[in-house]
């Protein structure tokens, strides 16, 4: 992953971790909900996360979270993130903004509201708003400018002293040679908009260019994909995975890029989800990543 994430301890809490003897001394906090076959992939995603690193979030707001404070979590989706923090931190406010208003309109916590916005366009927040910004899942919605832009937009709004934090999965690592044909399109398709598929590593060197963030850290989890070796959290993240590649508009724009068929794609896509579970094991890495905003800075 390069010199900027070897220099940082890692921790990895996989399937093998959650079940050595450290782990079970205590009883797990977050577990994996049994998933329907609808279930939207944002969701499943979330749930994944809190399995996985055994918490909601990683950034140390937990004692703001408790006395109460202002948190705002950007491209909300469904709101889910939100909900649970909502339900765990009575006290805090949580506000939640995305292009798309798919979050609950009526039915919510008297203590989260939602908006709809693109972060493109600037937030509608004031400077220094907010204890905490969350922003997560968006490998391939912004463009590498773009990304530059976003993060100095998250900065803005956040607190001097408060923390931003992103959360963002990672392709798989040591996949076999027909995923691989999917790997290869997509990479190559989105570095033609100039959009990086692998983003975690440079979201870290992003935030320490900057002089208005400090304290910049992470944490990586890795899942096997697939059940056979993954268990439970392999099949979770196999959901998640088949429905960033089978969802429109996914097979439209791969297919014309690989020159298939919207069939031969199809068919080709469930011969690499058999090479995953008969024959290779790859990984997939989520990082959680999260800088403090300076005392006293201001965000040009």
């Amino acid at each position: 992953m390069g010199n900027i994430l070897s220099a940082r301890k890692k921790k990895n809490f996989s399937k093998h971790d959650i079940g050595n003897k450290k782990i079970e001394k205590e009883p797990l906090k977050y577990f994996l909900p049994n998933f329907v076959k609808d279930t939207d992939i944002m969701v499943i995603l979330h749930f994944l996360g809190c399995y996985l690193f055994q918490s909601i979030q990683s950034a140390p707001i937990e004692n703001r979270l408790a006395s109460g404070c202002k948190v705002l979590d950007v491209g909300c989706g469904p709101g889910t993130w939100l909900l649970d923090l909502a339900a765990v931190y009575n006290s805090s406010s949580f506000f939640g903004i995305d292009l798309v208003p798919i979050f609950p309109k009526e039915i919510k916590p008297h203590n989260v509201e939602f908006r709809q916005g693109d972060v493109l366009d600037t937030l509608p927040y004031d400077d220094n708003t907010f204890d905490y910004v969350h922003q997560g899942n968006m490998l391939s919605v912004f463009t590498f400018d773009e990304w530059h832009f976003v993060i100095r937009e998250l900065i803005r709004v956040c607190k001097p002293g408060g923390y931003i934090e992103f959360t963002e999965p990672e392709l798989a690592t040591e996949t076999g040679p027909i995923l691989s044909k999917f790997y290869e399109s997509l990479i190559v398709l989105s570095e033609s908009r100039n959009v990086k598929i692998r983003i975690s590593s440079e979201i870290i060197k992003i935030l320490e260019s900057l002089s208005t963030v400090k304290n910049v850290d992470y944490r990586l989890s890795t899942v096997t994909l697939g059940t056979k070796k993954g268990g439970n959290a392999g099949q979770a993240y196999m959901d998640v995975h088949d429905g960033y590649f089978l969802n429109d508009p996914m097979p439209e724009t791969l297919c014309e890029f690989m020159g298939l068929t919207r069939e031969e794609y199809f068919k080709l896509f469930k011969e690499a989800k058999k090479e995953v579970n008969e024959r290779f094991a790859p990984n997939c890495d989520i990082y959680r990543v999260w800088c403090q905003k300076i005392q006293g800075s201001h965000t040009n």
